[in-house]
């Protein structure tokens, strides 16, 4: 299994590690800066080999991201919830924009059957995307393997990818470690801006990173996770607002599971004549290409 699946897990691995370690008070602080480093990252060298199915075995669960982005007077905001229930699994995504709440891009994704589907908003239908809201396709060869590639988690997944880079990179961007109430625990970690965007956590067009120089780059985004005492994850949130090569810049992205998922989440098919069918990779790529240029415009 490839390295993004594990990310989010061996980070979740370190903080359960790190909660199980004494018995520290609500609110006490566990080392900072080069102690919490070497505090933490012993941990983290003992489990990051050994966690590369531990993304499979998050089942009947939904969660949720809030995903804000602003470049100078730029914008974008976003949530997306989801759900994952039964064996074998069905999954659902829900992508709202906050700016126009015509945007809506769904995608269900059955347990039965060889295709997937795809609810589109008003937006995208009177653009000329599809002739009808539903369309349905032939589901990924790849299946539900890997739960990192459907976007009900893809971008907390580039977000752990980013806080695991940090981290390799400079072992000193662990920045701090606490015990909250109830004995959760949370670990902050600094990940420069210039790995945020190399891991995609937001896909930036070449208008917007061919601005992002040097002091960009270095500029710290504090990405806190704080797990449950039984080392689940809680939140997994990324939040900053900074400036630098003449440009202002804030962003918040916050994941968290919310709850147990059941076939209730998922949603209601309508008749079949009012779902547009693509037989073929061919009219998926022109379906793809059509929606993109509906986002552009």
């Amino acid at each position: 299994m490839s390295k993004r699946p594990t990310a989010i897990f061996v980070l979740g691995a370190v903080l359960a590690l790190v909660s199980a370690c004494g018995t520290a008070k609500a609110g006490t602080a566990l080392p900072k800066g080069d102690d919490a480093a070497d505090y933490v990252g012993a941990k983290f060298e003992q489990v990051i080999g050994k966690l590369s199915d531990a993304i499979t075995d998050s089942r009947d669960v939904t969660n949720s991201l809030d995903a804000y982005f602003k470049f100078d007077d730029k914008w974008i905001h976003s949530t997306v919830t989801s759900a994952r229930a039964g064996n074998p699994e069905s999954r659902a995504v829900r992508h709202r924009s906050q700016k126009n709440p015509d945007e809506i891009i769904d995608t269900y994704t059955p347990a039965d059957g060889p295709v997937e589907y795809t609810y589109l908003g008003p937006v995208y239908v009177q653009k000329g995307v599809s002739p009808t809201a539903w369309v349905s396709m032939p589901k990924p060869e790849g299946g539900l393997v890997l739960p990192c590639v459907w976007g009900g988690v893809l971008t907390p997944c580039r977000m752990a990818d980013s806080t695991v880079a940090a981290y390799e990179a400079d072992k000193r961007a662990v920045r701090g470690a606490k015990s909250l109430g109830d004995g959760k625990t949370a670990l902050t970690v600094n990940v420069p801006f210039g790995i945020f965007v190399d891991k995609k956590v937001e896909i930036l067009p070449p208008s917007l990173t061919s601005k992002i120089g040097p002091e960009l780059k270095k500029a710290a985004v504090p990405a806190t996770i704080t797990l449950n005492p039984d080392g689940s994850l809680v939140s997994f949130v990324m939040e900053a607002k900074f400036a630098g090569d003449g440009h202002q810049l804030e962003l918040k992205y916050e994941f968290r599971f919310t709850g147990k998922a059941s076939q209730q989440d998922m949603p209601k098919l309508p008749d079949a004549s009012q779902i547009t069918v693509l037989p073929d990779r061919a009219a998926m790529d022109d379906f793809y290409r059509r929606l993109g240029e509906a986002q552009g415009s």
